[in-house]
């Protein structure tokens, strides 16, 4: 019978193998961690979107006359400008109330957005 080989250690080709495997790895990391930034600043943006709309609405359930408009927020912190727009539609869902509709839209990243909020109003 011969002699065993001393096999201590690890070969070089096994050493960059690893690395290339580790380094794989990695690269599907940083692509998970860009998805999950964009994910975070979308929400972000709806967030903030969302209040813009919902704010709009109480201001025109307070109002006296309400008609339909528009106007622009701009979010100086992120450099995001926010159209806000509401359409009042009187005796809906029945005489006497009003339904406002508040769209707020915004340009994204990848795609336009928008958040709708709709609420009824009775008159007094």
């Amino acid at each position: 019978m011969g002699r065993m080989k001393d096999t201590k250690g690890m070969t070089l080709l096994e050493m960059t193998v690893a690395l290339f495997v580790l380094a794989i790895g990695l690269l599907g990391l940083a692509g998970l961690q860009l998805v999950a930034l964009r994910g975070d600043t979308l929400g972000q943006q709806a967030t903030l979107a969302a209040t813009l709309a919902k704010d709009k609405a109480a201001e025109l359930q307070e109002a006296d006359q309400v008609t339909d408009g528009e106007d622009t927020y701009i979010d100086k912190a992120n450099g995001m400008t926010y159209t806000r727009q509401w359409r009042v539609q009187p005796d809906l869902p029945q005489t006497a109330m009003t339904t406002v509709q508040v769209q707020v839209s915004w340009q994204g990243a990848l795609a336009d957005r928008c958040v709708t909020v709709s609420t009824v109003i009775r008159e007094t």
